[in-house]
């Protein structure tokens, strides 16, 4: 299973916020750092690595650096630092967790199991990751997914999610805010992406705890279409990471018409376990070595590098633009081509555009609209209606914030000035300035 990384897991403190942290003695912390040094040493799947992490820890212990740490919190969180920056293995974390520690101590379940069930008092309130589905104009599907949680407690989320965007002509994935989550979210969202007459095996892992094997495998049937042939466009950052980044890569590796697009990933991919190290502290760790993968690419502790390199800021708005012209080079069909350079036109849209000189000449009364101007942005108002934003396209054509529909140009010659109205069902309407 791929778990999430600290950026997550820290969210599962507030099941214990109830309990007052007490600060450790330093017995307490050579306890801890004693037992999860023996958990790494036995665990960790590769030893080299172990075996440095651990030299490097007794070195930091021996020179006191955990000492000065009294809070629990600052402690486990000093701790994964060192864990993180020895290894280079962003899995690789103490975590004060006293409500998970209990929960793994009590429960007879797999960790795994009992993980999944406290973190989903969690997660429901997120919706389990689907945070946001939209259409853009283009009729291009975006998705701001934060967590592939457990298809257990999200399965049918991803179904209403996919069946959403069944008719879209390209899709844009958010994952700049995901930081990992459940690897059988991945493998049954892949299976909307991948076109695969077969069930199709991923990776095979064994685990160092207890031998067992664990296979990723994406299914041959979803209930839902397919989205095999549109372009994909998948949004990254450096917050992306562990699920995040094997979607990312096996999307990229088994369907051609994947766009990864924003900054390098974490860098975060060897599956996890949690295993408690008393009642307070739980260790984050890889319990599983992976034995055969179907997708040569590997991201543990590189990233995942973005085709399309541009600001975390700005990775939705060049997906949008990108897919765009991308569909217009797939089609002669005139009414399409029409609907997507509306929709280029108002992705371009923006206040850089604005000319003063354009700006004083449109300022002014068309009948029952005003045309102002004030602190710097320009603004339509009809009658006594609350002002809507012009943003603009060119110097001399606007679009109206809060209306896709709706679009102004002004057509301007030595006497006159006339408002154009567009509206994108291909009605226009022209009415002159007030003298």
């Amino acid at each position: 299973m791929i778990e999430k990384t600290k950026i997550l897991i820290l969210l599962l403190i507030i099941l214990s916020m109830h309990v007052k942290a007490q600060n450790l003695t330093n017995k307490k912390k050579d306890d801890v750092l004693q037992s999860m040094i023996k958990k790494i040493e036995s665990i960790y799947p590769f030893p080299e690595v172990s075996a440095k992490t651990i030299i490097g820890l007794q070195e930091q212990i021996s020179n006191g650096l955990f000492y000065r740490y009294n809070s629990p919190n600052e402690f486990a969180n000093e701790v994964t630092n060192s864990l993180e920056e020895l290894s280079n293995d962003k899995h690789l974390d103490l975590i004060y967790n006293p409500g998970l520690a209990k929960a793994l101590l009590e429960d007879t379940t797999p960790a795994a199991t009992t993980y999944t069930d406290e973190e989903a008092k969690i997660e429901v309130w997120n919706n389990y990751g689907f945070k946001e589905l939209s259409i853009l104009d283009g009729n291009i599907g975006y998705i701001n997914l934060t967590v592939f949680f457990a298809t257990g407690y999200a399965g049918k989320k991803a179904d209403i999610a996919m069946s959403y965007f069944s008719e879209c002509n390209a899709l844009i994935i958010d994952l700049r805010q995901n930081g990992g989550g459940w690897g059988d979210m991945v493998d049954y969202l892949l299976g909307y992406f991948i076109d695969n007459a077969h069930p199709l095996l991923l990776t095979i892992s064994e685990s160092t705890i207890n031998g067992s094997l664990y296979s990723e495998v994406v299914p041959q049937y979803v209930p839902g279409k397919k989205l095999i042939d549109i372009p994909i466009y998948v949004l990254t950052s450096p917050v992306t990471a562990s699920a995040a980044e094997a979607f990312t890569s096996h999307l990229k590796y088994f369907n051609n018409n994947v766009v990864i697009v924003g900054k390098k990933t974490k860098g975060a991919e060897n599956p996890v376990t949690h295993l408690a190290i008393d009642e307070n502290f739980v260790l984050q760790i890889p319990g599983n070595k992976k034995i055969y993968s179907g997708n040569p690419n590997t991201w543990e502790g590189v990233g995942i590098y973005p085709d399309i390199e541009v600001e975390t800021k700005d990775a939705k708005k060049s997906a949008h633009m990108n897919a765009i012209k991308k569909l217009m080079s797939m089609t002669t069909d005139t009414i399409a081509l029409d609907k997507y350079q509306w929709a280029l036109d108002g992705v371009t849209a923006s206040y850089n555009n604005i000319d003063e000189k354009t700006v004083e000449k449109i300022s002014g009364s068309f009948d029952k609209i005003k045309i102002y101007y004030k602190g710097g942005i320009l603004y339509y108002q009809y009658e006594k209606r609350a002002a809507s934003k012009l943003i603009p396209i060119t110097k001399n054509y606007f679009l109206v914030e809060g209306a896709d529909y709706f679009r102004i140009k002004f057509i301007l010659s030595e006497n006159t000035v006339i408002m154009k109205q567009i509206f994108s069902y291909g009605v226009e309407r022209e009415i002159l300035k007030d003298k």
